[in-house]
C-alpha cells in the first residue's frame, strides 16, 4: 500500500511538472493569440458593421440592402511577377483566406439582399490570352485561356460559394437575393484602346452584359463599361493630350470598343422604363391604367414595345421616383484638389494620372456624356472603385451636386492596410399617386440613400503581432535555457528515479540474498562457543555423520528445452557479466535505451533549448494550421 502511495504521488507530480512547465504557458498564450488573429477580429470587424447599428430609417421600415465589393483582384502571376518561390505561393495563400474568410462573414451576418462587384476581379485578367488574342507583354503569352478559366473557378469558389450560405429569399427582395458581377475592370479587360475584343467577349460570355441597368429597391442601378467608354477620349501618358470622339483617328479605330456603350448610353432612358415597367409588374401588380400620361421616355418605350405586342401594357410611370445610381469602376473626373475626407488611407486626393492600361479618373468628356444621358437631377449617387483607397466628394460640375463614393479594395494586397466594402441602405416608398403622375415639376427624392463603409481587419497588423509574439517566446525560452543547470537537472533526475523504484529488482534480490548470506556467515563466525553449540544442536541420527561426507540435496535440474529457450530469448538486457536484466520486462534494447535518454535531462543548455523550443512550436503550428485549414 505504501509503494502504490509513493507510485501515485511520483506519476502526479510528474504530470503537474508538465502542466506548470514553460512550453505549456506559452501553448496556452498562443492558442488565444491564434483564436484571436484568425477568428475573433474577423468576427468583431463584421459585427461592428451590422445594419441595425448605423442605419437610421423611421422605425418599422424595410429597407433595402446593398453590398458593394471593389477591386478583389486575385493575386495571380501578373501581381508579382518577380516576387520568388514559395514567397509567392504563401501569397496567394494567404490572399484568398483573407477575401474567402472576410466575404463568407459578410454574407453569414449582414445578409445582404444584393452584392454587386465593381470591376477588377482579376489582377491579371486581361493578359491572359483567348484562341484569337494574346498578351501584349512576352512574359505572359504562355498564359492562355485555360489558365484563365482556372482563375475563373477560383473567383466561383471564393465568391459564389460564400454567397449561397445565406437564404435564397429576404423580407425586402421576395424574389431571390441578387449576386452581379458584371462590371469589368481595366484589369480584367484592359483599359480603352488597350482592350482586346476577345478578351471583353469572354469576359461578358461568363458573367454577362457588361452594361445593365437593375431596379434594386426602387432605385435604378446603372452598370457602365466605362473602361470600354473611355477609348472614345483616351489620355495619351506620353504626352497628357487626350483624343476626342469627332471622327478622330484614334477614335474610328477604337469605335468597336466604345460605341456599344455610348449606344447603351443613348437608350438608357428608354431600357430604364422598361426596367420600371417589370419591377411594377412584378413587385406591385400594378394593372393597365389608362396610357393617357406618359412621361417622354415611357411614351418611347411604349411606342417599341406595340410594335411587338398588339395590346399596349405600359403604365405611366415616372422614372424619377426611381432615383438613378451609376456604378463604374473608374471615378468620374474631379479637380486635382478634390478631397477625398478624413477616412482615406494615403493622401487626400486620387491622383490624375495615367499610364498602360490604366487611368486614375476619367476624362471631364466622358463624365458629362454620361450625366447628359442619364439626366443629372435623378442621379443620387455614385459608386466607383479601380483606387483601392476610399474616397468621398460631391461634383460641383453637375446640377445637382451628385455625391461619387470610391469603395475601397476588399483585399489587403492592394496597397492598403484596412480593406473594406461598402454598405448601402435604400428606403424609398414609392406612392403610386407621385408614381402616375405626370407632373413635370415632380422632382426625384434625395433622401433615400445611406452609406456605411465596413473596415475588415489589417492582416499585416495581425502578422506583426505574430512575430512580436514569436520572438517574446523566444525570449522567455532563452531566459529559461540560461537559468537552466543541467548538473543539478541531472542529480534531480536521479534522486527522483531512486525515490520512483518502488518494485524490486532482480539486482536488489541479488544484493539482499547476499547481504543475509554474509549475516548468516558473520554470526557463525563470530558468535559465542555456547551459542554456536545452541543453533547448531546435533539430532539423532545425523550428527555422527562426518562433515566430509555430507553432500547437498539434490536440486532439480531445468529441462534442456527451457535452458535453452533462457539462453536464446532472454528475459531482460544482459549487463555487463552476461546477466540478464529483470527489471526492463522484456522490452528490446532500443526502446529502453530511448526510453532512459527521454527521462534523462539534457546534458547542456542548448539541447535544453532545443527541447523546449520543439515542445512549444509544434503544438502551436498544428493548431495554426489546422485554424487555416478550417478558416
Amino acid at each position: 500500500m505504501k509503494g502504490n502511495a509513493l507510485l501515485a504521488q511520483a506519476s502526479l507530480g510528474s504530470v503537474k511538472g508538465r502542466l506548470i512547465s514553460i512550453p505549456t504557458a506559452l501553448l496556452v498564450f498562443w492558442i488565444f493569440l491564434l483564436l484571436w488573429g484568425e477568428r475573433r477580429i474577423f468576427d468583431q470587424s463584421v459585427r461592428q458593421c451590422l445594419w441595425q447599428q448605423w442605419e437610421s430609417w423611421p422605425a418599422h421600415t424595410q429597407p433595402h440592402h446593398v453590398l458593394l465589393v471593389a477591386d478583389p483582384q486575385l493575386v495571380d502571376p501578373h501581381t508579382y511577377p518577380d516576387r520568388p518561390w514559395p514567397l509567392s505561393s504563401l501569397t496567394v495563400l494567404y490572399t484568398d483566406r483573407y477575401l474567402r474568410r472576410s466575404y463568407r462573414l459578410l454574407q453569414e451576418h449582414l445578409q445582404p439582399d444584393a452584392t454587386l462587384f465593381l470591376g477588377d476581379l482579376f489582377d491579371g485578367g486581361r493578359e491572359w490570352g483567348t484562341g484569337e488574342s494574346s498578351s501584349p507583354e512576352q512574359r505572359y503569352r504562355k498564359y492562355g485561356s485555360r489558365f484563365w478559366l482556372k482563375e475563373y473557378i477560383r473567383f466561383s469558389n471564393i465568391f459564389l460559394r460564400s454567397w449561397l450560405t445565406g437564404s435564397s429569399v429576404s423580407p425586402a427582395e421576395p424574389t431571390g437575393r441578387r449576386l452581379l458581377a458584371s462590371l469589368p475592370g481595366n484589369h480584367d479587360l484592359g483599359f480603352a484602346a488597350g482592350i482586346q475584343m476577345p478578351v471583353k467577349e469572354r469576359f461578358d460570355a461568363y458573367f454577362g452584359p457588361l452594361n445593365r441597368i437593375d431596379i434594386i429597391g426602387n432605385h435604378s442601378f446603372v452598370h457602365l463599361d466605362t473602361v470600354s467608354l473611355s477609348a472614345m477620349d483616351q489620355i495619351d501618358p506620353k504626352t497628357g493630350s487626350s483624343g476626342t470622339g469627332d471622327g478622330s483617328a484614334a477614335a474610328t479605330a477604337s469605335s468597336k470598343i466604345w460605341k456599344p456603350v455610348e449606344d447603351f448610353l443613348a437608350e438608357a432612358k428608354t431600357i430604364r422604363a422598361k426596367a420600371i415597367q417589370h419591377t411594377c409588374e412584378t413587385r406591385f401588380s400594378w394593372k393597365n391604367p389608362a396610357p393617357l400620361s406618359l412621361v417622354p421616355e415611357v411614351q418611347r418605350a411604349d411606342q417599341t414595345e406595340s410594335s411587338k405586342t398588339p395590346q399596349n401594357s405600359l403604365y405611366p410611370v415616372s422614372s424619377s421616383q426611381f432615383p438613378t445610381i451609376i456604378l463604374s469602376h473608374v471615378p468620374l473626373y474631379r479637380s486635382a484638389e478634390a478631397n477625398c475626407g478624413p477616412m482615406r488611407e494615403r493622401g487626400s486626393a486620387i491622383p490624375l494620372q495615367a499610364g498602360y492600361q490604366y487611368q486614375n479618373v476619367l476624362t471631364p468628356l466622358i463624365s458629362n456624356d454620361i450625366v447628359k444621358h442619364l439626366t443629372a437631377e435623378e442621379i443620387t449617387m455614385i459608386y466607383s472603385g479601380d483606387d483601392h483607397d476610399y474616397c468621398e466628394i460631391e461634383h460641383n460640375e453637375f446640377t445637382g451636386r451628385i455625391r461619387e463614393i470610391t469603395v475601397k479594395s476588399i483585399s489587403w494586397a492592394m496597397g492598403i492596410r484596412k480593406p473594406g466594402v461598402q454598405l448601402v441602405s435604400l428606403w424609398n416608398p414609392v406612392g403610386v399617386d407621385k408614381a402616375m403622375s405626370n407632373d413635370p415639376k415632380l422632382s426625384t427624392p434625395r433622401d433615400t440613400v445611406q452609406n456605411h463603409m465596413c473596415l475588415l481587419p489589417d492582416q499585416l497588423s495581425i502578422f506583426i503581432r505574430y512575430g512580436q509574439a514569436a520572438g517574446l517566446t523566444l525570449f522567455i525560452l532563452l531566459l529559461s535555457a540560461l537559468r537552466y543547470n543541467p548538473s543539478a537537472a541531472v542529480s534531480q533526475a536521479q534522486h527522483e528515479k531512486s525515490e520512483a523504484s518502488l518494485l524490486p529488482t532482480a539486482e536488489s534480490r541479488r544484493a539482499h540474498e547476499s547481504s543475509n548470506h554474509s549475516n548468516s556467515s558473520c554470526v557463525q563466525s563470530g558468535g559465542s562457543s555456547h551459542s554456536h553449540s545452541h543453533l547448531f544442536t546435533r539430532k539423532p541420527g545425523y550428527g555422527h555423520i562426518p562433515a566430509s561426507s555430507r553432500t547437498a540435496s539434490p536440486v532439480p535440474s531445468k529441462p534442456p528445452y527451457i535452458e535453452h529457450a533462457r539462453n536464446a530469448y532472454p528475459i531482460g538486457p544482459v549487463d555487463v557479466a552476461g546477466n540478464n536484466d529483470d527489471d526492463d520486462w522484456g522490452m528490446p534494447k532500443r526502446m529502453v535505451a530511448m526510453a532512459k535518454r527521454r527521462n534523462l535531462p539534457p546534458a547542456t543548455r542548448l539541447a535544453y533549448l532545443r527541447r523546449e523550443i520543439g515542445r512549444t512550436a509544434w503544438p502551436v503550428l498544428a493548431v495554426y494550421m489546422w485554424l487555416l485549414w478550417n478558416g
